[in-house]
């Protein structure tokens, strides 16, 4: 063959590699960005990593990210995995080559981060180790792969997504690697544009539709679960609630409805606040993502939609009275009873507000 019988044959398996991908890979990809962009739009960040040429487009990744693609816009926070000779090294003398990758996602990964990692054969040591400590961090993560996915795609959970492409040659598979980080890209820069309408971030977002609120939290895992009628919001309250967000990656608080209270039988003015009123005020609370509210006397229906990880109630409900405990139980998640730090009571301070009255 010659000089360009060689650069024909690599560009047509290209071209037929893209065409391949461009079908099997646009589901899955309206998906990674839609997400992707959501996570820098609520303050996430995203690390990436990935060996040889894969760390090369960890890199460039992060690169377009900070600075920008091909659109002015504000930069963003990323970060590659891969560049810093010194922490790479310290890891690998005195833990292991694995953990290059892990052990700075230990220290930089933060609860609803996203990790992209990049291996074309899905078996890279390190970039699973990687991936085990992100989910372990609360983080998730797009996997860009290719030929069968590997040991990683056995790996990933429902809240994950995998970018697989649908070839075996690796140089192919980088190719497309490549292309789709320059795709990613263009949403990003479209969505933080200086002209672009500005999305309100999901963090503390009142939601009163079940499937937005499920869409909203989707790639936030562990997800956390707890509620109660919020009527007058004290101490206990504050830090309760600050307790159970360190639990996971996302904290959802139900709220009762206004209906739901009068039927708790709390007395004939309750609740003091509106439903609007009282999730908005937990809305601002730095510790809740999301609010929503139940109408029904329990909010069993809205764990079985959510399907939380950890399910918290306050410490004066023990931990098998807590509704909907079995259930969550029984699909391997936890259900914690978070003892009471400041002995506050709504009830209370009711009655106390009443009695100073003259």
């Amino acid at each position: 063959m010659t000089t360009n019988d060689w650069m024909d044959a690599a560009l047509r398996a290209s071209i037929l590699c893209k065409e391949k991908s461009a079908a099997a890979l646009a589901a899955p990809f309206a998906q990674a960005s839609q997400r992707l962009i959501a996570t820098l739009q609520a303050n996430g960040q995203v690390l990436s990593c990935g060996n040889g040429g894969s760390s090369g487009d960890a890199q460039h990744l992060a690169s377009e990210l900070i600075n920008r693609f091909e659109t002015t816009r504000r930069a963003l926070p990323a970060i590659a995995l891969s560049t810093d000779s010194s922490v790479l090294t310290a890891i690998a003398n005195d833990a292991c080559y694995e953990q290059v990758f892990a052990r700075q996602i230990e220290a930089l990964g933060r609860p609803g981060d996203c990790l992209v990692a990049f291996s074309t054969s899905g078996n890279s040591a390190n970039v699973l180790a990687a991936v085990l400590t992100a989910q372990q961090r609360g983080m998730w993560v797009l996997a860009l792969t290719g030929k069968e996915g590997g040991q990683l795609a056995s790996l990933l959970r429902p809240a994950d997504i995998e970018l697989r492409v649908p070839e075996q040659n690796t140089a192919r598979i980088q190719e497309v690697h490549l292309v789709l980080i320059h795709a990613l890209c263009n949403g990003v820069d479209a969505s933080f544009a200086d002209h672009a309408v500005v999305s309100t971030p999901y963090t503390g977002q009142v939601f009163r539709d079940a499937e937005r609120l499920e869409a909203a939290c989707a790639f936030r895992r562990p997800l956390v679960f707890t509620n109660g009628v919020f009527d007058v919001l004290h101490r206990g309250h504050v830090q309760y609630l600050a307790e159970a967000r360190a639990e996971g990656a996302c904290l959802v608080v139900g709220v009762n409805s206004d209906a739901s209270v009068r039927r708790l039988g709390k007395g004939a003015d309750r609740p003091i606040n509106s439903e609007d009123d009282r999730m908005a005020v937990l809305a601002g609370l730095r510790a809740v993502d999301f609010v929503t509210l139940f109408d029904e006397d329990t909010p069993l229906q809205l764990i079985q939609h959510l399907q939380p990880d950890v399910l918290i109630k306050g410490g004066d409900w023990p931990t098998e009275r807590i509704v909907g405990a079995d259930w969550v139980q029984a699909r391997g998640g936890r259900v914690l009873s978070i003892p009471f730090r400041h002995e506050r009571s709504t009830t209370t301070l009711l009655q106390k507000i009443r009695e100073s009255q003259p």
